[in-house]
């Protein structure tokens, strides 16, 4: 079982928004000034979005340090939502599938998510979205499953 760290914290991570016509932000104190061509405006967290706001997000894409070709039989993530996330699974070679997590709350839960066997591939890329929902996520567990020698491309 291989774990991936998704505490974007630790990492230094940053946050991109999207659908916004501003060209720059910067926190003060407790409020978000954001700047555009037209002027400079107080941004006051969700509630200016609505319940529109779309948020994903992507980790870094994997081989899990086995660079064989190889299948997932599961994951398990750690969350909590307050409304369904979709998680879609790729691989390098054009691979998708996506499947609905349901909302999860109050705290953080585990979920295990069976991953389609026709999913292969050495690099795969994890991403969660949300449409409306305000979601955390603090743990991925992969279970890598590595192809047999006999490989034949299908």
């Amino acid at each position: 079982m291989i774990t991936l760290d998704t505490n974007l914290s630790a990492q230094n991570a940053t946050t991109q928004y999207l659908g916004f016509d501003y060209n720059s932000m910067v926190k003060v104190g407790d409020k978000f000034l954001c700047a555009s061509d037209v002027g400079l405006f107080e941004s006051g967290g969700y509630a200016d979005v609505g319940s529109g706001r779309e948020s994903y997000f992507e980790p870094v894409t994997m081989d899990f340090g086995i660079s064989a070709d190889k299948r997932l039989r599961a994951i398990y993530i750690g969350y909590e939502a307050d409304g369904a996330l979709s998680l879609t699974i790729s691989t390098e070679i054009g691979l998708s599938e996506t499947y609905t997590i349901p909302a999860m709350v109050p705290g953080q839960h585990a979920r295990k998510v069976n991953v389609n066997r026709s999913l292969h591939g050495r690099y795969w890329t994890f991403q969660i979205y949300g449409q409306g929902v305000s979601f955390s996520v603090d743990e991925i567990k992969a279970l890598p499953i590595i192809r047999g020698h006999g490989f034949n491309g299908n």
